[in-house]
């Protein structure tokens, strides 16, 4: 298999994608890889190497591909995209054209002019993995965690606010907080703990004034930092284990690229604080 690399800004990133099945979201991210810096014109290619893209194992018939195909843009098209810009919201689908061929077994896709910009020219502020990587992976909650702690990559440090991360990772509202544990982290720990070192670390808030209850208020993950890197070359990640009692020998280097990340973000990091800014001039909402 080559070495297929999903690139795409990190607005994309802010996009909670509702419903997705983890071979939706193999699809999607294949499709990104084909469409990638192609504009907004059509861009074709077969059932099989859709399939080989995304590493899939099931032996489906062309017709049961097609189906798997046209779901992918069907859940696309019920979500929302939008984006603000100064005083407008601009809503939009994905793709302009998605076009599924079953007797030629075909997909030609285009992407919508007011998506391109996620996907074009991409030289600051974008996402980037390996799509192999991101297909093994096995739990559609793993893959939504990848692929957004694939965006701080440089600090190894993604912090987040609980309802931030039940809005992105499309957790269910019934789901109390052991059940986040058992059925959201769980997976995630077990599929990226040994490949990114992960480690989770809670936040609590008292819950009233002299109560010495506290309630689950979020995130700070905690993983594998990677180098700088040239265009789409993929580098061996090799940093060692981040822990607390390494939070006072932090280098000056490592501070200041915390401290630049904490800059790009109003002076906070805890994505859905009160004091968060997100670093993109117009992020996508819900």
């Amino acid at each position: 298999m080559s070495n297929e690399i999903v690139k795409f800004s990190n607005q994309f990133n802010n996009q909670a994608l509702r419903r997705f099945t983890a071979l939706d979201l193999d699809m999607l991210m294949a499709i990104s890889t084909k469409v990638r810096d192609k504009g907004t014109e059509e861009v074709s290619f077969t059932f099989d190497e859709l399939k080989r893209l995304t590493r899939l194992r099931k032996n489906l018939t062309v017709e049961q591909m097609a189906q798997e195909v046209i779901q992918v843009n069907e859940r696309l098209l019920a979500l929302n995209f939008r984006f603000e810009d100064g005083s407008k919201t601009i809503q939009f689908a994905l793709f302009s054209c998605f076009e599924t061929d079953h007797e030629n077994a075909m997909l030609t896709v285009a992407v919508n002019q007011r998506f391109a910009f996620l996907l074009n020219e991409l030289t600051s502020g974008f996402t980037r993995f390996e799509l192999a990587e991101f297909a093994d992976l096995k739990s559609s909650y793993a893959k939504e965690f990848y692929r957004r702690a694939k965006q701080y990559r440089s600090t190894g440090v993604w912090a987040v606010s609980l309802d931030e991360f039940r809005r992105l990772l499309d957790v269910p509202t019934s789901y109390k907080t052991g059940d986040i544990t058992k059925f959201v982290l769980k997976p995630i720990e077990k599929e990226l703990d040994e490949p990114m070192h992960l480690r989770i670390e809670r936040k609590y808030r008292k819950k009233g004034h002299g109560s010495g209850r506290t309630s689950l208020v979020g995130f700070v993950f905690h993983f594998d930092r990677e180098a700088p890197q040239t265009r789409d070359a993929i580098t061996v990640r090799q940093p060692p284990r981040f822990d607390n009692s390494q939070a006072s020998r932090m280098s000056e280097q490592d501070r200041a690229a915390l401290e630049a990340e904490r800059a790009r973000h109003g002076g906070s990091m805890f994505i859905g604080s009160d004091g968060y800014r997100p670093a993109e001039e117009h992020p996508l909402v819900i």
